[in-house]
């Protein structure tokens, strides 16, 4: 429980550390020393380093990009493992063959588990959709859409892994796929209709809002009148569903803007919207 807990937000504070050293090394451009003193003559023989400093900034920057890219990958697949009915087939399955004896030449047993096991699990899923209220049609498309998604996170994770430049805007482009498709959650999000996407996070008992523990007074979800208890459901119309979320959120709005935050109070069963300045909001959990 305690690695469920905290596992996506230490992985997150990793990329940001790594992201703060490419900030770092691109801001760091120690000034040319001062030419020593050489009386009337003129001549200097304090050579210019410049070049040995550029090439080892590229240097580092290149490594510590890699390295961003590998902790991305960990970040998705961490959420693959903690999305409630997420679950991946291809992982679940290569994981059961590891403990396997070696082979023999009665195999087919052995499949027919395998396949009755995931036919189990697509009919719990199903039965899951359909008691939350989906059509059969409906549930159907849900449950092959997950799959489905898992694959396309995989081909972008597998191109990401291989791409030489990882500043190119293909970079770009598949960090942004990767950070939407590592939670089948954000797909259906943007697919479903609003109360479609309440029943599906209802149907896997995932968490559908942000509760808010503490706030700092003085802070602006302070100054707006949030307290503890309250909920928050949307953050720049993006959905939160933890901390983590509100963070990734809340940095990527844009300084000086005002930004629309869904939330409902305690002991109130309806949301409202209000607004607050763009920047951290001084809530602790």
């Amino acid at each position: 429980m305690i690695l469920h807990k905290y596992a996506l937000p230490v992985a997150a504070a990793i990329l940001l550390a790594a992201g703060a050293t490419v900030a770092h090394w691109s801001a760091k451009s120690p000034p040319a020393e001062a030419a020593p003193f050489t009386g009337l003559s003129g001549n200097t023989d304090a050579p210019t380093d410049l070049g040995a400093r550029v090439q080892q900034l590229e240097n580092t920057l290149n490594q510590t990009l890699k390295i961003q890219g590998q902790l991305l990958e960990l970040v998705n697949e961490l959420s693959n493992r903690l999305d409630p009915g997420s679950n991946n087939p291809e992982t679940r399955h290569a994981s059961a063959s590891v403990g396997e004896s070696a082979p023999t030449n009665n195999t087919r047993p052995a499949r027919s588990r395998h396949q009755s096991r995931f036919e189990r699990q697509r009919e719990t899923q199903m039965r899951q959709l359909t008691d939350a209220g989906f059509s059969a049609e409906r549930a159907a498309f849900i449950v092959d859409k997950q799959a489905r998604i898992q694959y396309e996170q995989m081909l972008f994770s597998y191109e990401y892994h291989h791409l030489q430049d990882k500043r190119s805007e293909r970079a770009r482009e598949l960090q942004n796929k990767l950070q939407t498709y590592s939670n089948p959650r954000r797909v259906f999000e943007q697919e479903l209709s609003r109360a479609e996407f309440e029943q599906y996070l209802e149907a896997f008992g995932g968490r559908t809002t942000m509760e808010i523990g503490d706030l700092l007074e003085s802070a602006p979800a302070y100054e707006a009148g949030l307290r503890p208890g309250d909920k928050i459901i949307r953050y720049n119309n993006q959905r939160v569903f933890h901390m983590g979320d509100l963070r990734t959120q809340v940095y990527q709005a844009e300084p000086g803007s005002s930004v629309a935050v869904e939330i409902q109070r305690q002991g109130s069963s309806a949301p409202e919207t209000i607004y607050l300045p763009a920047g951290p909001l001084g809530i602790r959990g």
